[in-house]
């Protein structure tokens, strides 16, 4: 029992941090300085920025899906990927094993 509310603790620790951090990106974002500057002027090593910034976007970012295609017959000359802006043509041939490393690298 102990060791449950331990853990509970624990957790709400971490989200209330991880609050107080998110925070602090959105003030660093809106105050129009470099992410150095803003370190500077506010104590913060900016290792410790960058830290807690990943640990920001692995926690709000929602983890990638993998959509299944239905692949017709015919030949494409491409296969095409986008996610958010970014687009990305490659040809219809391409290896599996790198199209799996590639979605891998960009999600």
């Amino acid at each position: 029992m102990m060791q449950n509310k331990t853990t509970e603790i624990a957790t709400i620790r971490q989200a209330v941090r991880l609050q107080e951090w998110s925070e602090l990106i959105k003030t660093q974002q809106a105050s129009g300085l470099t992410i150095k500057q803003w370190c500077e002027e506010n104590g913060i090593k900016p290792n410790t920025f960058y830290c807690r910034l990943k640990k920001i976007r692995e926690q709000f970012i929602e983890a990638p899906t993998i959509v299944p295609l239905n692949v017709s017959q015919q030949r494409q000359s491409e296969i095409h990927i986008g996610k958010n802006d970014l687009q990305i043509s490659l040809p219809s041939d391409i290896d599996p094993e790198t199209l799996l490393a590639l979605v891998k690298a960009l999600c």
